[in-house]
């Protein structure tokens, strides 16, 4: 597989650690991100190979269906590598007035042969995070993001969705959803059955799977419904100096050297097991 004509697909899904943007929401350029080191290092191998990157700043793991859904139409990836995000994301849906609006949508850039930048373009949801979360919040002390929930609410929501939805009940919406489901049994549980249930959907089709988190922290989670699994981590692969010097802000993001390591020593040779 890769080797000669055949061509290995493999796409990368994640959140902002994927994608390649700053926790200050500036992009880094595509040539620091892992997805991109990756398919350069397998190109050292004499592999051939196409990666796609898929990651969404700010997305949570009920995202990742959609998009996972959207490459298996696309492009049915061989290899899935999925960036296992934190558990205190969501999304709120929206019932855009416009039909065209309505249906999840996509799109991607061809940035050369071997690397494709995927995109998304759905207006018909807002992704939550904490740093909005707390932004809209009375309770918090944190504004970073106070102008950018702002910003959805004018883009995303006024004007565009039906019954009318103030800027204020939009801003108490995603206040409460921010203060009363963090750390909650609710996210908790869901957090690990939708990344697991994604993970085992893919490989029932056949596909090759590599998850793994970013951060070592993980949410506590008792239930008989199944076991929690163990994956790989990050910050587990570099002592605690040097995954912080890899750092490029507070958000435990990585540039063209933390990227570059990531994939030389770890997800790199990961992909070339997974190939055998």
């Amino acid at each position: 597989m890769g080797k000669g004509k055949y061509m290995i697909k493999i796409a990368c899904v994640g959140c902002s650690w994927t994608e390649g943007v700053q926790h200050d929401g500036k992009p880094i350029d595509k040539q620091e991100t892992y997805p991109y080191a990756l398919t350069r290092w397998l190109k050292q191998k004499d592999i051939n190979n196409t990666v796609y990157n898929a990651g969404r700043a700010a997305c949570g793991i009920s995202f990742y269906p959609f998009v996972t859904d959207y490459l298996l139409e696309e492009f049915n990836t061989d290899i899935f590598v999925i960036q296992i995000t934190t558990h205190d994301r969501s999304m709120l849906m929206l019932d855009p007035i416009l039909d065209k609006e309505k249906k999840m949508t996509f799109g991607w850039d061809e940035d050369d042969v071997q690397y494709y930048k995927v995109w998304d373009n759905n207006t018909n949801l807002v992704h939550l995070s904490p740093g909005i979360g707390a932004s809209a919040s009375k309770h918090s002390d944190v504004n970073q993001w106070s102008d950018f929930v702002k910003h959805l609410w004018e883009t995303r929501i006024k004007n565009r969705v039906t019954p009318e939805l103030t800027y204020d009940a939009f801003k108490n919406y995603v206040a409460t959803w921010w203060e009363q489901s963090k750390d909650s049994h609710y996210q908790s549980y869901f957090y690990y059955q939708q990344t697991y249930t994604l993970i085992d959907h893919l490989e029932a089709l056949g596909k090759k799977v590599i998850p793994f988190y970013w951060i070592n922290y993980k949410p506590k989670l008792k239930t008989n419904m199944f076991p929690v699994r163990q994956f790989p981590s990050i910050e587990n692969l570099f002592d605690d100096a040097t995954f912080k010097s890899l750092q490029i802000d507070n958000g435990y993001h990585f540039g063209k050297e933390g990227n570059t390591r990531l994939v030389q020593e770890f997800l790199g040779p990961q992909v070339l097991e997974t190939m055998k």
